[in-house]
């Protein structure tokens, strides 16, 4: 496959993309409960500004919520008009069509660094079968949408600038996908492409062309877009609001963070993790990039090569760290992934891909047969009685594991690959149908919550004792809940005259019981992740 692809071809080839990843990603997406910590608060955000009609200051506990800035909320928003609420479905909608995009858009990069199909195809699969990304494009998060609007604006710009035709337009599309991925997550959405693009021309000593891409037009509609919103969140939202999505989010986090704080090498070592199965291939790429027999082999390298360092390298400096913060390296980690392994296709007889190439097949081989031998052993050691939903997986792995030694053994490059592909499929949409649900009785407040919605009257009082919990807020179906942090305090609001209600965490029931003076009365009783949590009341049934 190469360049001369016919464009109907290539048009076959992204609908297949598309209708691939649509399954992927949107497969039982809403089949699960919001789950903790994430999924619950950005859905009950959204919920909180659909009922007050306040589209420009989030709010979270009828408060503002200056962690993050609107789009992602307004998507749900938009998604969840068709059902007349914000469900675990409408909430998790952006995150897969942005996951969606996301690979359709590295298909198209692909092709125009790589001048070759099965680059393109091989970038999207596996983008879409890593396992981070993929986990995220199921869930309510900011960074798929950001990680397509960072991808959009690096294929635009790149488009633009190695194109004959629409390089204006292109242009002016790479300035407003910035603009879109600040309002997604803060300035991080202009900092990654931005400092891509400029240190990729820096290194093509071509600096000059960010003066074709207009950027006085493109300049304008970015601070229209995002300064439009700051200037209108800062008449609602006040003084307070617009410091702490200014400075504390943003400039705190950067330099001292107040959350998520871990050393710099956290990277290092987590990213090779989510980025599994294709990270097996890491040092094979990083051997065979720096072999001195390849200098002529490297068109359409440099470019993913800037994209992996900027990312890799900012928020390796940036104090707080989460593993899903770096999800924009993946698709370029995809193109290198995909680059490196049609190298591999095409010269797999040469003696570099002895080692380099053959080992991480084998690698995988194995990690598949041995996975399919002591996942049962595993589980029945751990939760015996969930050892028969590990029959299918067992079967899967232990079939794909035969299958792709078979096609390594004899070279089979793409068939290998397409079986790997196949596993990590199967096994996800079987986790969706069998693995999910069992650990959604576990993870979810959605049961103990609709129990408490039965026992309460509209207008009862409730409040949370000694930690915040977001799903206890979406799952009642309030936009406030008080949040009592002290003995005291808890003490006044359980002697009321009426009858009023309380969350409360096992641990600190069993100290508020050594007191009797403070009248506690279990009614429901439920596990929730790591959580044992019960909902009591000041008087008995």
């Amino acid at each position: 496959m190469n360049s001369s692809t016919p464009v109907n071809n290539t048009r076959t080839i992204a609908i297949c993309i598309i209708l691939f990843t649509a399954f992927l990603f949107l497969f039982n997406t809403g089949k699960r409960d919001l789950w903790a910590p994430d999924e619950p608060r950005y859905a009950q955000v959204s919920k909180e500004m659909r009922d007050s009609g306040n589209f420009i200051v989030p709010q979270l506990n009828s408060a503002p919520y200056p962690d993050k800035p609107p789009l992602l909320f307004w998507l749900i928003n938009l998604f969840s008009i068709p059902f007349g609420k914000i469900t675990a479905l409408s909430a998790r909608l952006p995150s897969a069509f942005a996951g969606i995009g996301c690979c359709l858009a590295l298909y198209y990069l692909g092709k125009s660094l790589y001048r070759n199909t099965r680059i393109a195809l091989l970038s999207a699969l596996i983008l879409a079968t890593s396992s981070k990304f993929l986990w995220m494009a199921h869930r309510v998060a900011f960074d798929v949408p950001l990680t397509f609007f960072v991808t959009m604006a690096i294929l635009c710009f790149y488009k633009g600038y190695t194109g004959q035709k629409g390089k204006g337009l292109r242009y002016t599309l790479f300035y407003l996908f910035m603009a879109l991925g600040v309002l997604t997550k803060g300035p991080v959405g202009f900092i990654l492409p931005f400092g891509t693009i400029v240190t990729y021309l820096i290194l093509k000593r071509d600096i000059r062309v960010l003066k074709e891409s207009r950027p006085w037009i493109g300049g304008i509609l970015f601070a229209f877009l995002v300064f439009t919103w700051l200037y209108l969140a800062s008449i609602y939202g006040g003084r307070e609001y617009t410091y702490q999505i200014l400075f504390k989010q943003n400039v705190g986090r950067f330099a001292s963070s107040f959350a998520h704080k871990r050393p710099f090498y956290y990277y290092f070592i987590n990213f090779p993790v989510n980025f599994l199965p294709w990270s097996i291939f890491i040092p094979s790429i990083v051997i065979y990039l720096f072999s001195k027999k390849r200098h002529g082999k490297m068109q359409g390298i440099l470019l993913p090569l800037v994209w992996f360092a900027v990312v890799f390298i900012f928020f390796s400096i940036v104090s707080g760290k989460r593993d899903i913060y770096v999800l924009p390296l993946y698709p370029t980690a995809a193109l290198l992934t995909a680059w490196f392994l049609n190298e591999f296709i095409e010269q797999f007889r040469e003696k570099p891909f002895k080692k380099t190439g053959y080992y991480p097949c084998y690698t995988l081989c194995g990690i598949s047969l041995v996975s399919g031998i002591l996942l049962p052993v595993a589980v029945y050691k751990i939760i015996p009685q969930y050892t028969s939903l590990t029959i299918p997986f067992t079967a899967i792995l232990l079939t794909g594991g035969i299958i792709m030694v078979r096609f390594i053994r004899y070279a089979r490059i793409i068939p290998f690959i397409f079986t790997l592909i196949f596993v990590i499929f199967s096994v996800f949409t079987i986790s969706t149908l069998k693995a999910i649900p069992a650990l959604n009785q576990h993870k979810s407040a959605k049961e103990i919550c609709d129990k408490a919605n039965a026992i309460m009257k509209p207008g009862d009082k409730l409040a949370i004792y000694n930690f915040f919990g977001d799903p206890y807020l979406f799952y009642t179906n309030r936009n406030r809940i008080e949040v009592i942090r002290g003995l005291k305090d808890l003490k006044q609001f359980l002697d009321s005259s009426e009858r009023v209600f309380l969350f409360i965490q096992k641990k600190d029931f069993k100290e508020v019981s050594k007191f009797p003076e403070i009248p506690l009365f279990v009614l429901e009783k439920d596990s929730v992740g790591h959580r044992d949590i019960l909902f009591v009341s000041n008087k008995d049934v």
